[in-house]
């Protein structure tokens, strides 16, 4: 009865220390997508009346208003998802990503349930294999970014910067996408810093 209850306990203990170990790298991860998903109308230091002057700023973020008029018909291009998700939790889907530059890796990932949800405007996926690695999603009507963690490094990118994402599906219950984010800052595990292009799809089911 004694060696039951030990290892009851001991059980228990490896349980909430494998939990601790993934929530470490999620929130790394997910301290750089906040970086890498602020909106066109963030980096003006301006509110929502002020998106069309981001808009003629050049590069992926002006192609956004393009990639959110096909919402709800996965149409492409690159920018956000282009439509609004209701509150909630996601409970199924996968995701791959291809890393190759400073670091390579090769992630094919099951999302995680419990740290993957829809609140207010935004949508925030986990996908975590079973070795540790980490893709980490982020999805705004007018933005998406992604973030990767291996054993080597953090790194990612958004399509304010430097991704293009083409949009499969954009049900409330059901989004896919494919995304590309080539030249994506990087940070080694030796604190030394990088660029990795970054090449994957996602879906994300509830």
């Amino acid at each position: 009865m004694v060696g039951t209850v030990a290892l009851t306990v001991h059980e228990r203990e490896v349980n909430q220390m494998r939990h601790a170990r993934l929530f470490v790298p999620v929130l790394l991860a997910l301290a750089l997508l906040a970086a890498c998903s602020s909106t066109p109308s963030e980096s003006t230091g301006g509110g929502a009346s002020q998106e069309p002057a981001a808009s003629q700023g050049g590069g992926t973020a002006s192609q956004e208003p393009a990639a959110s008029q096909g919402g709800g018909g996965g149409g492409g291009g690159s920018g956000g998802i282009g439509v609004t998700l209701s509150d909630g939790t996601w409970t199924g889907g996968s995701a791959q990503a291809t890393i190759s530059g400073a670091a390579t890796a090769n992630i094919d990932a099951p999302l995680q349930s419990m740290l993957s949800l829809t609140t207010g405007a935004s949508t925030t996926l986990s996908y975590v294999s079973s070795d540790g690695q980490l893709i980490a999603i982020a999805i705004y009507t007018d933005s998406f970014a992604v973030s990767v963690t291996t054993g080597q490094m953090t790194g990612g990118g958004g399509t304010t910067t430097n991704c293009d994402v083409t949009w499969h599906s954009t049900d409330d219950n059901n989004i896919s996408a494919d995304f590309r984010c080539p030249d994506s800052p990087a940070i080694t595990t030796t604190g030394s810093a990088g660029t990795i292009d970054i090449e994957g799809s996602f879906t994300a089911t509830r």
